[in-house]
């Protein structure tokens, strides 16, 4: 029951909050359109609005990805931004599992609400990470890139 939760619920909701990370911060910074892909697959349900498009596939559970039209014309601290704040996102919703832990008792809610806390800084320690591979960056790539240009920017003048 419990890897059923986790997989088919605390995962998804985890990956989708933090995928509304990089959209919010991405609208505060001036990108004016969104697309947010949750899973693989034939695509199962379909939102549009102007700013924002969000297509679920058949595994909705596997992973997810945002891309921001316009982050090209974007600066490297906008870019940061952005990709810093989905697993900053995810690190928040730990520590307000971890907060909520405190006031709970029972043994499913417990161990619920403590998943959904280490699903979070597992999915924020993991898009920190820098790497690429075939072409796509990870939020900790863009982040040390955008970090680096920054500073090398700062210390050329």
């Amino acid at each position: 029951m419990i890897p059923i939760i986790v997989i088919l619920i605390l995962f998804p909701i985890s990956t989708f909050l933090h995928e509304m990370g990089h959209y919010i911060t991405a609208r505060m910074t001036g990108i004016k359109a969104s697309e947010i892909r949750m899973g693989l697959g034939p695509v199962i349900m379909k939102i549009h609005r102007p700013s924002l498009h969000i297509e679920v596939g058949l595994f909705f559970f596997l992973g997810a990805y945002t891309i921001s039209r316009g982050s090209d014309q974007t600066g490297d601290f906008q870019r940061l931004l952005i990709s810093l704040n989905g697993p900053l996102v995810n690190l928040v919703l730990a520590l307000y599992a971890y907060l909520i832990l405190n006031t709970l008792q029972g043994d499913l809610s417990e161990a619920l609400v403590s998943l959904f806390a280490f699903i979070n800084i597992w999915i924020a320690i993991g898009n920190l990470i820098p790497f690429q591979i075939k072409g796509k960056k990870s939020d900790g790539w863009i982040v040390f890139e955008s970090l680096w240009k920054v500073i090398k920017r700062k210390t050329a003048h």
